[in-house]
């Protein structure tokens, strides 16, 4: 992160965001004190399928629409890549200087280096556990659903 508050997304993040996205990415604070960084499309798809679907009449489903949509920041990218990180998600990552961009599916995240790291190695058992679990999964998936035969 610069001195300005603005941090490099990397050219393979960049290069696969819709070309219709206008270079706008939202944020959001994401779950061990990250900043999740949607795309336009892929957030819009998150607010139409997920959020919208809450029932604001239901209080606790209000609360989280409020809490959700309260910290969605709108960010553009400028013409060396970088975005502007808000000085409030700075504070909620701990982000002083250096970052860790990782992708996370449709979204990725901001890490604090040292949070992260202690991320992988709090979670670096589990890892192995959930692999198992996936393939045993998908195992159980393929007899569930075989493919057609001719």
């Amino acid at each position: 992160m610069d001195m300005k508050g603005r941090v490099a997304i990397p050219n393979s993040f960049r290069r696969v965001l819709p070309p219709d996205s206008n270079e706008e990415l939202y944020l959001n604070k994401g779950r061990d004190n990250t900043i999740e960084v949607h795309p336009q499309k892929e957030w819009q798809i998150f607010e139409n399928n997920t959020l919208l679907r809450l029932n604001r009449f239901d209080p606790e489903s209000l609360n989280l629409l409020r809490q959700i949509q309260g910290n969605v920041r709108t960010v553009k990218l400028d013409s060396q890549g970088r975005i502007l990180i808000p000085p409030d998600f700075k504070q909620y990552a701990n982000i002083k200087q250096e970052v860790i961009i990782i992708g996370v599916g449709n979204f990725f995240e901001i890490w604090n280096p040292e949070k992260y790291d202690a991320f992988i190695k709090q979670n670096s058992e589990q890892y192995f556990k959930e692999l198992e679990k996936l393939h045993q999964l998908l195992e159980l998936g393929k007899n569930i659903n075989p493919p057609e035969t001719k």
